[in-house]
Parts: structure tokens; C-alpha cells; sequence
């Protein structure tokens, strides 16, 4: 008997629906609407700044950098597409090496920050566009094919399979792509199970899916895993603040939700400190748009 249907790695199809199937059950998927959109957003902003600021934070983006100069993504005369920028963590040490950056950011308080480093810094050829990645027309924006290197680090805009074609469909040379697999920080399970009931949901693995719908299209992505386990000490406050930013999506940040965050704190609190620990494992894709 001969059969016709396509191997599962060919088969498109499988993977868009099991990417949004894990998407709707996991933690994303529990989001309240209306606490999902660009208020959250400008709420993180400045403590966005602060925690991806430290040291870890550029150790992380010096080995990004040096994980792209090894693919080719780095040149001095590129342009460059930066798809939700935050505070410019990527695009500013990018504009160093680059001929242009566009980034792109719907949060108002993540592209102020953005533009406040950017001068303090010296850095005069990043243009910030406050717009989400699902509002831009590539036509509209003349952005269609029109970037070497398109970026979405860590980017909420890269959702679905219409999201990830518009990211190919913006550039003329290359992409890459970088989402967490996994994602265990002390204290948000018990809170959950507290505060909301049963088992706290994960991330997606949006990664995978995505590396296994790039090769049923026709591309050949590169795909490296990088996992790494950290504990920063916190002051209490900064600790309720990281707390409360966490489950403002899911839920009523009331009195009572408050003052059982407050409670956890202070009772986890090591020499009148607050340690976070932190166990992450992250996914890299880079891959040509071009196929032939």
C-alpha cells in the first residue's frame, strides 16, 4: 500500500496547530485580555530596565552578540529590524555595529528608557517606532524585504504562523529569533497555588515549534540551547514588586492579594533578603530567507 501523506517534519500544518494548542494551556493562554496589551507592558518598563541591566543581563547580550558575529549577523553596514525592543538591551549595543536600527516597541515607557540610554550613550542611528509587530502594514511602513538582519528577542509580537511570515517577509537577508523553553522562579508556584488555585502552567515552548515550522517551509534554521540557573538577592520591596508584575495578567491585585504577596516575601527573607532563585533554559534560531 502506498501512501501519500507527508512525513511529520514536512507537515506544517501539525506544527502551527500544536504551537497555538500549547499557547492556549499555558501560562500565556491564562492571561486575562484586558491585562495583556501595552499597559503591562509600560507597567514592566522600568523594572524591565533594572533587571536585565545587571551583570547577567550583559553577559546574556555579549554572548548573543557573539552567537550572531558567528552566524554572520553582524556587519557594519547592515540595517537592521528590532521586533519588540524593550529598554534597547540588543539594539543599542547593535547600533554600535550596525548602519541602522529601526526598533520596534508598542510600550511608550520601554522606548523612553530606550531613548534616554541612546543619549546618554551617543548613539544617533536607532529610529524607535512605538507600534505593535500585529499593527505594522510591511507595505505601509516600506518594510517589506527591506532589512538584513529582523530580530525578536524574548518578543511577545512572534505569536503565530502569520507573525512569524510577516518577521521573514521583513527581511532581505536573515533572521533570528530567541524565546525561553522553560522558566522556574522561586515562589511563583506556591503563590499560584495560593492565590489562584492548582498547578501553575508553564511557558510555551515557542522555539521548537517554531524551528519545526521554519524546516516544513523550506528553511534550515540553526538551533541552540543554552540553560543556566542563577539567585539574586532582593530587597523586599523589589521582591513584592517582581511578585506583583507577575500576577497582575492573571488576576486583581486587591488588598488581600497584596498583603498574602507581602507575607510570602517577608517570610522567605535570608538575612533581610529576598533570594530569587532562577532556573531557565533558552532557545536560539537564526536562519537565511533566503531558500535557494
Amino acid at each position: 500500500m502506498v501512501t501519500t501523506e507527508l512525513p511529520l517534519f514536512q507537515r506544517a500544518d501539525f506544527w502551527e496547530e500544536s504551537w497555538q494548542e500549547e499557547r492556549r494551556q499555558s501560562l500565556y493562554g491564562r492571561r486575562r485580555p484586558d491585562r495583556d496589551g501595552t499597559g503591562y507592558w509600560n507597567r514592566r518598563a522600568g523594572h524591565f530596565a533594572r533587571q536585565t541591566g545587571g551583570e547577567e543581563g550583559k553577559q546574556r547580550v555579549a554572548r548573543i552578540l557573539h552567537w550572531l558575529g558567528h552566524h554572520g549577523g553582524l556587519d557594519r553596514d547592515l540595517e537592521i529590524l528590532d521586533i519588540g525592543c524593550g529598554t534597547g538591551n540588543y539594539a543599542l549595543p547593535l547600533a554600535r555595529r550596525a548602519r541602522r536600527v529601526v526598533a520596534l516597541d508598542p510600550a511608550e515607557e520601554m522606548l523612553a528608557i530606550l531613548k534616554e540610554r541612546a543619549g546618554e550613550e551617543g548613539i544617533t542611528n536607532i529610529e524607535p517606532v512605538q507600534m505593535t509587530w500585529e499593527e505594522v502594514d510591511l507595505d505601509k511602513q516600506g518594510w517589506r524585504g527591506s532589512f538584513d538582519l529582523v530580530l525578536a528577542f524574548m518578543s511577545p509580537g512572534i505569536k503565530d504562523a502569520a507573525t512569524l511570515r510577516k518577521m521573514i517577509a521583513a527581511s532581505r537577508g536573515a533572521c533570528f529569533l530567541a524565546g525561553h523553553l522553560r522558566q522556574e522562579i522561586s515562589g511563583r508556584k506556591e503563590l499560584w497555588q495560593q492565590l489562584i488555585g492548582g498547578e501553575m502552567p508553564g511557558i510555551p515552548a515557542d522555539v521548537l515549534y517554531i524551528f519545526h515550522l521554519l524546516y516544513a517551509w523550506g528553511y534550515n534554521p540553526s538551533l541552540e540551547l543554552e540553560q543556566w540557573v542563577s539567585t539574586r538577592e532582593l530587597e523586599p520591596d523589589q521582591a513584592i514588586e517582581e511578585m506583583e508584575i507577575f500576577f497582575y495578567p492573571h488576576l486583581e491585585l486587591t488588598p488581600a492579594v497584596r498583603r498574602a504577596i507581602v507575607d510570602y516575601v517577608q517570610g522567605h527573607l535570608v538575612n533581610g533578603r529576598y533570594l530569587s532563585r532562577r532556573e531557565m533554559t533558552a532557545g536560539y534560531l537564526f536562519w537565511s530567507v533566503n531558500l535557494h
